[in-house]
């Protein structure tokens, strides 16, 4: 599988996670306090690493895109499980989702054109 493939089963797992107003809603949370306010299906290890295990080679690729390495991920490098990794992996991708996310509806067609203007002035 290619990684472009790869990088939209991710997309797609976290477009249908995040749907609608409340996700938007979610997302918009995530960007101002993080995954550490507890964000369902991310919360407990096991969800966390399912999901790792499940897109794990675009969670590689999207951290190493954002030029994120193993010693990035844990909190002391001399004592770490995978399990920290996986979690910290998950949490900081999704982080990045809801950026990019967050972004995206601020720019869509039709709202905020004062913040369309702005970035298209500043480009």
């Amino acid at each position: 599988m290619d990684v472009m493939n790869t990088l939209n089963r991710l997309n797609q797992a976290l477009d249908a996670r995040f749907n609608g107003t409340e996700g938007l809603q979610e997302l918009e949370s995530i960007t101002t306090h993080g995954m550490a306010g507890g964000v369902g299906g991310f919360i407990y290890s096991t969800e966390l690493a399912e999901f790792f295990d499940e897109h794990e080679n675009a969670i590689e690729e999207t951290l190493t895109v954002m030029d994120i390495r193993l010693e990035d991920l844990v909190r002391d490098q001399t004592s770490w499980t995978f399990q920290e990794v996986k979690e910290r992996s998950v949490w900081i991708v999704v982080e990045e989702y809801a950026t990019f996310r967050v972004a995206q509806e601020l720019l869509a067609p039709g709202t905020h054109e004062h913040l369309q203007e702005l970035v298209s002035v500043s480009a």
